[in-house]
């Protein structure tokens, strides 16, 4: 990364993108889809397709990212970078919002989601989906904003949207914590699913949930602040803080799936006082043949 006030560089304005690390980045995007496709076809759970999507915008938006370094004054390589590592993330939270059902079913004990289990996932998913389009329709106009008030209503549209997604994601980490706590207290059998702990996949959903949330935190600082800040003239907080978050998720996401086999449910401890025999004795049940 170079800094820059060249007027032939009308949209990055401060610096110029770096290429190597939008490739280099961009590669081991593309080495973890390829186990996840594996992880995807191995097991047949096909909600991480979804995952693959949110990684095929990383890629995409990076090597437009790299290719508009090189042409500073095209505006569409610079417009597909944008759209595309801006809306990812949000397909990134889709996953982990259907991922807590699937855990959840996969638990044995539904009934202790705050929420029903049949509405978890569509109610955060269609969240998720509003988020989209309002932030999608924020940077459309913050793209074609020929004037300052465009501009505002631009940022405006894409400050709400990224608060709605942590508004949602707060709700969505009460649920799946209050599932945590109602399942951690919860006595009797466990439920074992090849080997599955529920347990560290919940803290590996938090972690998730987590960056996701920085992210979100950051992309509402970067857009408050505006371009005359510092997150918006220097390049490495869009690596550090959202693309390099995001990647971290597509690793860990790929411990997510597990084989479509028959839950074996653990019975709790044998107490012999309190158990009552299996059969009765003999004599009970035992009687003289009647002779005619």
């Amino acid at each position: 990364m170079s800094a820059t006030d060249d007027p032939s560089n009308p949209y990055y304005t401060y610096y110029k993108p770096s290429i190597p690390a939008a490739l280099a980045v961009a590669i081991l995007f593309c080495v973890v889809t390829l186990v996840q496709i594996w992880r995807i076809i191995r097991t047949r759970q096909w909600f991480g397709i979804v995952i693959l999507v949110a990684a095929a915008f990383e890629v995409v938006g990076l090597l437009a990212r790299a290719d508009s370094s090189k042409h500073l004054q095209k505006k569409s390589p610079y417009e597909i970078q944008t759209i595309l590592i801006l809306l990812a993330p949000i397909l990134f939270a889709a996953s982990v919002y259907m991922f807590l059902g699937r855990l959840i079913r996969k638990s044995g004990h539904p009934e202790l989601s705050f929420i029903r289990i049949n509405w978890v996932t569509p109610i955060f998913v269609t969240g998720d989906i509003f988020c989209f389009f309002v932030q999608a329709v924020g940077v459309v106009i913050l793209l074609r904003a020929e004037s300052r008030s465009k501009l505002n209503l631009a940022k405006a549209i894409i400050l709400a949207g990224l608060g709605l997604q942590v508004f949602f994601f707060a709700i969505f980490a009460l649920v799946a914590v209050l599932f945590h706590i109602r399942l951690s207290s919860r006595r009797g059998g466990s439920v074992v699913h090849q080997g599955v702990n529920v347990n560290i996949r919940l803290w590996n959903l938090y972690l998730c949930s987590l960056l996701i949330t920085v992210r979100n935190i950051y992309r509402l600082v970067e857009y408050a602040t505006g371009t005359d800040a510092y997150l918006s003239r220097h390049e490495w907080p869009a690596y550090v803080l959202d693309i390099g978050l995001m990647f971290i998720i597509m690793v860990i996401s790929n411990f997510w799936y597990f084989r479509k086999t028959r839950d074996v449910y653990a019975p709790p401890a044998f107490n012999y006082k309190n158990s009552r025999p299996l059969m009765r004795p003999c004599h009970v049940y035992w009687r003289p043949l009647d002779v005619l």
